[in-house]
């Protein structure tokens, strides 16, 4: 009954409701902002001076409404104590228990459903979530920056595409044209490569930049309602909003996640003009020897393997062009820069320039083929290539799948492998190393930017009895 009383003395005369931004007139009578708004803008209508509804007084002019800050903290009381009461005891919440998450009274704890769970007080359990809240909400807050940075990188690089194409398209075209008559098709295949790849590429970074927009929305509505939530006083609608349950468990756990969607997310090569020469090259055969040095660089001939590199668990050819795995020791004689596990660096090293070599696998077991710094460490751990920040590696393994690898971080490539011919591809001062399956046509595989601080060495990785690869050119 009191709170019945309760409810009317706390209730506007104009709509009969909780009072909602309650304001106090000159006469001392209180009405919703909204509802006295409304009751002078009719007045106002039919040509009447505005009036008090209840004792009838009236103004020449709208007097100065004063917000009852009073009145407004009460009303504001009596809605959050509409459901503070337990529904089984009818008895006033007062715990929170963490085994089920809801809200006890002090019945439930003591003889109820909830006798023997962990509980604690409804202000210090709310206290405990919004601390939790708070670094979700850091954790958000940082992210949406760092999404941001991503949209306007992906926008920059969109705006240089066509800048690239239209260049690339320009050196095809003089290239081709001493030579009209005879490969007027083979220009048209490259212009077209060139047209696919601008096109491919546009698409894909809009596609991106779309994917990037609708998550940044989504956690600006997160951090919206998590805001709301770290700054309302009542813990018990703090406790029982459920979906900010689920950002606090993204926020423990949601971090393997992040970096499978950032590697889901990853941008691509700005350009490839690494396939638009092998496009080219493939149909210029012997015709023009010379255009390949032009528009791709200086192709390794004189590559060889290092002897006193090679791991005592592989075997050199005569030409020193082939390494093989073996079980066997080879008893090779001890060398500072031997390496421990089954791989080999070549002689010839690349300080500058841009090269590309073609190797050639074994079907069976699992090789890897990629580039290092001379100063790679020769011991265990972090010898193997790719295990560290001083080597690169593609890696082809026994069912065909290829993965790449840098500084210990494997990435899965969705090509399966369909030929055991590769070509990498180096350019030294782009920070460019590029992988490509000397397929039907030729394939991109993976294209690893850095920059390079130190001379690089060929290094090839061979596992398994039997498995080979071979330098073929």
């Amino acid at each position: 009954m009191a709170s019945a009383d309760l409810r009317d003395e706390l209730s506007c005369s104009i709509c009969t409701d909780i009072y909602t931004d309650p304001v106090t007139l000159p006469c001392g009578h209180n009405y919703c902002q909204g509802c006295i708004g409304k009751t002078w803008d009719w007045q106002e209508g039919i040509d009447e001076d505005p009036s008090c509804p209840e004792c009838r007084r009236r103004y020449r002019r709208r007097p100065e409404l004063v917000r009852n800050l009073r009145l407004r903290k009460m009303t504001e009381q009596l809605q959050s104590t509409g459901n503070r009461n337990c529904s089984i005891h009818h008895e006033l919440l007062k715990y929170y228990c963490y085994v089920d998450g809801v809200c006890v009274c002090a019945s439930c704890d003591l003889v109820g459903d909830h006798r023997g769970h962990k509980v604690e007080l409804l202000g210090e359990a709310s206290e405990k979530k919004k601390e939790k809240l708070r670094n979700v909400l850091d954790k958000l807050t940082s992210e949406r920056e760092e999404t941001e940075k991503r949209v306007q990188s992906l926008q920059e690089n969109r705006r240089e595409g066509p800048e690239r194409a239209a260049g690339d398209t320009e050196t095809v075209t003089a290239l081709f044209r001493d030579i009209r008559e005879q490969l007027e098709a083979l220009e048209k295949r490259v212009l077209s490569e060139i047209s696919r790849q601008e096109d491919e590429f546009s698409l894909t970074i809009t596609d991106l930049i779309q994917q990037l927009e609708i998550k940044n929305n989504e956690l600006s509505r997160k951090i919206h309602h998590i805001e709301e939530l770290c700054s309302m006083a009542d813990p018990l609608t703090v406790l029982q909003d459920q979906e900010s349950d689920g950002a606090a468990i993204y926020g423990a756990e949601g971090g393997d996640n992040e970096d499978r969607e950032r590697d889901d997310m990853k941008v691509p090569g700005i350009w490839d003009v690494d396939l638009i020469s092998e496009t080219l090259l493939t149909g210029l055969a012997g015709i023009v020897t010379g255009v390949k040095g032009k528009i791709y660089g200086q192709e390794v001939t004189d590559m060889l393997l290092d002897i006193n590199t090679a791991g005592n668990n592989v075997s050199i050819s005569g030409d020193r062009k082939t390494v093989t795995f073996s079980h066997t020791d080879q008893h090779n004689p001890s060398a500072p820069g031997r390496f421990q596990y089954p791989q080999v660096l070549t002689t010839r090293s690349f300080p500058s320039g841009r090269h590309h070599w073609d190797v050639e696998g074994s079907e069976s077991g699992t090789w890897g083929v990629g580039v290092s710094y001379p100063s790679i460490e020769r011991g265990w751990d972090q010898s193997c290539i790719g295990n560290n920040n001083k080597s690169w590696c593609l890696y082809r393994w026994y069912n065909n799948i290829y993965t790449v690898r840098h500084d210990s971080n494997d990435n899965k490539l969705p090509h399966v492998s369909s030929c055991n011919r590769i070509r990498i591809s180096l350019d030294y001062e782009a920070g460019r190393l590029s992988f490509y399956e000397l397929s039907d046509p030729i394939r991109h595989l993976h294209t690893f930017t850095a920059t390079f601080t130190e001379p690089l060495h060929a290094v090839f990785w061979v596992g398994g009895e039997g498995t080979w690869v071979r330098i073929i050119s």
